[in-house]
């Protein structure tokens, strides 16, 4: 003979209840709180620049070790590998040298338009945020050097 079982049910405002709640942590999760989404881990290279935003949202991400050899990312998928000439890993330690990462706020970002790139310069621990809506001398100049290698395919 078969024994009745137990059943529990939950009532109908528990589950409403359950599912805001649910919903509301995956929202805070995606968005990441302010951070960039879907940032990759911390690369240990010499100098990375990551770029997110614009209108998809997409993220990449170049990565320079000491060497001059370049490693690219594109939304967590490897691009590619390359080489600085040597005038350019010239040229980008003399503006790493320029930049005074104490004297800079870590964060430069506007409110206004929220379809503009974020870039992300890290360099031997330090960390600096900007959208170029605010002059940030030789960091600029670096993003200008790296911009283009963050292209899918070079």
């Amino acid at each position: 003979m078969r024994r009745p079982t137990a059943r529990v049910t939950a009532s109908v405002p528990f589950r409403w209840l359950f599912v805001l709640v649910a919903t509301a942590l995956l929202m805070a999760s995606a968005s990441g709180c302010g951070a960039l989404a879907d940032e990759p881990a911390d690369s240990g290279g010499f100098v990375s620049l990551h770029r997110a935003g614009g209108f998809a949202g997409h993220w990449d991400q170049v990565t320079v070790y000491d060497d001059g050899t370049l490693r690219t990312e594109h939304q967590g998928a490897r691009g590619g590998q390359a080489r600085l000439t040597g005038q350019e890993m010239g040229r980008l330690r003399a503006l790493l040298g320029e930049v005074g990462f104490a004297d800079l706020p870590r964060r430069s970002v506007s409110d206004i338009g929220g379809d503009r790139y974020v870039y992300r310069l890290t360099h031997r621990g330090h960390t600096i945020t900007t959208d170029q809506s605010r002059k940030l001398g030789a960091v600029d100049e670096i993003i200008a050097l790296l911009n283009p290698r963050l292209t899918r395919g070079r």
